[in-house]
């Protein structure tokens, strides 16, 4: 673009240090800003640790070992008196054996764990890619506008000397030169704090790609065309079945629910069976051994305030997932509207405006030289393409934003 071109002339070592800074797409800043975030590993290792549960869910309770140690002593039944004393002790090993299918109660439960450990894995996925492509273009626009102020500034300084080196024919020539430094400082404002936001969005971007914060990056030109979209309730009836939330909210609905299943349970008894040794000696050595059974009885129906207990926490959990559904709806319907709002904007603005406004201030800046435009009009064009182009900047930002938190949400359906 000229006015580009007119900053690389105007100063070289500029230009030449972007030449040396790392350009990427948008595309390509995504993926390399997934591939390398470090918070994904927790995500992984929290489908692994779900694995183990999941495995050690499937399995029976640790044996139980039990051994007694005690004293016998021997009586003579005839006269009453003791016939001899000695040690006696026995050890037993009982498995206990669960009924009820708890034990598969329990593996659908970690089953649905690992399902929550990989859909918080896909959310973090999509909500870091959607915030990697917005940063990336807040990047480009602030690039964008900083440049353009800058080139804006450089002309009206060089005009400004040029006014002030000609023979003054009264105060004219001084006050239109104070009115271009005037311009020239109002740019060069514009332009810092265009750097500033873009060392901002820089800083952001370098640390969820795991880089140090000083490193440099330039964003390619993205492609500027916005996508149509389909009906608001449409796209509704998409994000109600593929919205990572609720996704996560129905398998924890559905995991409250088996673990109602699993508290009413409890009224089956766990029965424990296992081999038993035991020897004592008194007045003779005596040995037995055999197979215990051991259980509980469940007499009192103590589950039942646990039962009550989870039973509440599953209408919470209904409640919760009614009250997301209308929110995230409600969101959709947001969000939609804002993105129709920003791109039938941009519909009405050419395409080429920024380049048309660059060129326009350039020739502006020609003919002021030649003296065949007064200077009101020449500060109005240079002032009116930075607001021009910042507009379409914005605008164009604030559409993406929208649209892509409509995919954040899940309107082009799950991605894992």
């Amino acid at each position: 673009m000229l006015y580009r071109f007119a900053l690389v002339v105007a100063a070289l070592p500029v230009g030449a240090v972007a030449q040396e800074t790392p350009a990427l797409s948008l595309d390509a800043l995504v993926h390399e800003v997934v591939a390398s975030n470090p918070e994904r590993q927790f995500y992984q290792r929290q489908i692994e640790t779900a694995g183990v549960e999941r495995q050690a869910a499937g399995r029976l309770p640790d044996p139980q070992l039990t051994v007694e140690f005690g004293q016998r002593r021997a009586y003579d039944a005839a006269t009453g008196l003791p016939t001899g004393d000695g040690a006696a002790y026995t050890v037993s090993v009982v498995q206990p054996i669960e009924f009820g299918g708890r034990i598969a109660l329990r593996r659908a439960i970690a089953d649905r764990q690992i399902e929550l450990a990989r859909i918080g894995l896909a959310q973090f996925g999509a909500t870091l890619a959607a915030r990697a492509r917005s940063l990336g273009y807040g990047l480009f626009a602030a690039d964008e506008k900083a440049t353009a102020a800058r080139a804006v500034a450089m002309r009206m300084r060089a005009v400004a000397q040029v006014i002030v080196t000609r023979d003054p024919a009264g105060p004219a020539p001084r006050l239109e030169a104070a009115v271009l430094q005037a311009g020239a400082i109002s740019a060069e404002r514009d332009a810092a704090t265009a750097d500033a936001q873009a060392n901002t969005i820089l800083y952001e971007l370098n640390q969820l790609r795991g880089v140090p914060f000083a490193a440099r990056l330039r964003i390619v030109r993205p492609a500027m065309s916005l996508p149509d979209l389909p009906a608001a309730t449409t796209i509704a009836a998409m994000v109600d079945a593929n919205n990572f939330e609720l996704r996560a909210l129905r398998v924890q609905f559905e995991q409250q629910g088996l673990r109602v299943d699993l508290a009413k349970k409890a009224r089956f008894p766990i029965v424990s069976v296992g081999p038993y040794y035991g020897r004592s000696r008194a007045d003779n050595r005596e040995t037995n051994y055999g197979v215990r059974l051991s259980s509980n009885l469940p007499v009192w129906n103590a589950q039942a305030g646990e039962v009550a207990a989870e039973q509440g926490r599953q209408a919470q959990a209904d409640a919760t997932l009614v009250s997301t559904q209308r929110r995230i709806a409600r969101e959709v319907f947001d969000h939609a509207a804002q993105y129709e709002a920003k791109r039938r904007a941009l519909g009405r603005w050419d395409a080429d405006s920024p380049q048309r406004f660059a060129e326009a201030a350039a020739e502006a800046d020609r003919h002021f030289r030649l003296g065949a435009i007064p200077l009101a009009t020449y500060t109005q064009m240079q002032s009116s393409y930075l607001s021009a182009m910042s507009a379409v900047l914005e605008t164009r930002r604030e559409a993406l934003e929208a649209l892509l938190s409509l995919r954040a949400l899940g309107s082009d359906g799950p991605s894992e």
